[in-house]
């Protein structure tokens, strides 16, 4: 009995160092999507690496084959980095807005500086950054600039068009007032852990707001009671920042970490943001849509194409093994 105990111990520590060396070192992914075509195919199986950004002390733990994890309780820590992130790197980050996906993507902006795009043209401080080899569009021509798109971040422009936007660095000093622009500043502070509520007690009303999306959750669960815990649903406790129920009117009675908004004065941010961009440009969900990637939620790069399946047919694809990433 004591021997069956010990190998039953023995393989529990086998699987917990497994895990947290993929955590922590290196990633098996499957690219869901043909965001990253031509470079990268739907069904391409990638190793990717953990360390080239700097090894990230993992938060949690994900369950083999489940979309569920167990919080690990250690401290948010990042070792140093053998590279920071730059422009045109492709890299693999948890998806904003429901961390269960992982995403891959291109960097194309940095910290600290602002992006336009202008007729499917990409400016980075005024500078055209040109499209990636192999990148494409599938539209015959670009969108109309005067057409906006409520989809679209901040929901000014369209995914071809899009007006001079900053993106966000480690240090700066965002104003909190009655005249910010909730939407984006609200999603900010979200990602660096406050916590921002709406208490009206005149209308008996108690919303924390988040930036977990009930529509990502339902494309990944296909549940759709996610939404009665959400505004507009009746007796929902949870809205997101980008809510069309949320107005300029309701500012008055939020409260950041517990303090009213009109009393909290100014917040400096402790992380960088980037912004990333798929290749293939008409069927890529990227930033344009959902903003800025806090650098927490960057795991690695892609290293080399282990596999592909192809999912429409499930055959599979045997020239691509090998390819590296690019």
């Amino acid at each position: 009995m004591t021997k069956f105990i010990n190998e039953i111990k023995s393989l529990l520590i086998l699987v917990l160092a497994i895990l947290f060396l993929k955590e922590t070192v290196v990633e098996l992914y499957i690219v869901p999507t043909s965001s990253m075509e031509r470079n990268i195919l739907k069904g391409d199986m990638l190793i990717g690496s953990r360390f080239v950004y700097g090894i990230q002390i993992p938060q949690k733990v994900w369950i083999p084959f489940t979309a569920k994890s167990i919080p690990t309780f250690l401290p948010n820590y990042r070792l140093p980095a053998f590279k920071e992130v730059e422009r045109g790197d492709v890299v693999v980050f948890e998806y904003p807005r429901d961390g269960v996906y992982k995403y891959v993507k291109r960097c194309i902006g940095l910290p600290g500086e602002t992006i336009s795009i202008v007729n499917r043209e990409v400016f980075v401080d005024d500078q055209l950054i040109p499209l990636p080899e192999n990148a494409q569009f599938l539209d015959f021509k670009a969108q109309d600039p005067l057409i906006n798109d409520t989809n679209i971040f901040l929901k000014s422009g369209n995914k071809d068009n899009l007006p001079e936007i900053k993106i966000p660095k480690k240090g700066d000093i965002v104003d909190i007032n009655l005249t910010m622009d909730w939407e984006n500043i609200f999603s900010l502070l979200l990602y660096e852990g406050n916590v921002i509520e709406l208490i009206n007690q005149e209308y008996d009303l108690h919303l924390s707001f988040t930036n977990t999306s009930p529509v990502d959750i339902y494309r990944r669960t296909g549940d759709v009671s996610i939404f009665k815990n959400y505004v507009p649903s009746k007796g929902a406790k949870l809205i997101n920042p980008w809510s069309e129920m949320m107005k300029a009117d309701y500012l008055q009675y939020i409260y950041i970490n517990g303090i009213p908004l009109q009393d909290f004065g100014t917040y400096q941010l402790k992380q960088n943001y980037y912004w990333m961009m798929g290749d293939n440009r008409d069927n890529s969900e990227d930033s344009r849509f959902w903003g800025f990637v806090p650098e927490d939620k960057i795991l690695g790069q892609p290293v080399i194409t282990w596999f592909s399946l192809d999912l429409d047919s499930y055959k599979p694809r045997l020239l691509r093994i090998g390819k590296i990433p690019n």
